[in-house]
């Protein structure tokens, strides 16, 4: 499997919930950079680490929350995604749609490394921490 195909099918897996073939699909060591100011955000290694304070949050607080990538590139030692996030903030009822670019870095199949560049003003906003 090449690396747009490894990212391709953990965005499958995320969207089926199987989050058992998600770990199978990370590194034992994953480094997980999720952008300040994010829901979640902050540097998390490992699987559970990862799900417990990143992909938990996302169930737990958001109605429909989905990632839709409009673009993968190979980058030689991994892939980046170009999409958008979207879904319904509980707790405000806010709708959000925010652009994001993500790298991932992929060894032997393996998702060793997530950076992630979004607008988080936007998520801000509909979390209702912020006015415009």
């Amino acid at each position: 499997m090449d690396n747009i195909e490894t990212v391709k099918k953990m965005y499958a897996l995320f969207a089926a919930k199987d989050h058992a073939a998600i770990r199978q699909l990370f590194d034992e060591n994953i480094q997980w950079n999720q952008m300040k100011g994010f829901p979640g955000g902050g540097q998390y290694v490992g699987a559970d680490a990862i799900f417990e304070n990143v992909f938990g949050g996302f169930s737990q607080n958001w109605t429909d929350w989905k990632a839709t990538i409009t673009r993968y590139l190979d980058s030689g030692d991994g892939a980046f995604v170009i999409g958008f996030h979207e879904g319904t903030y509980n707790a405000t009822g806010n709708y959000l749609k925010a652009d994001f670019a993500c790298e991932y870095k992929v060894k032997d199949g393996k998702i060793t490394e997530f950076n992630q560049y979004t607008d988080t003003f936007l998520i801000g906003q509909a979390m209702g921490l912020m006015k415009e």
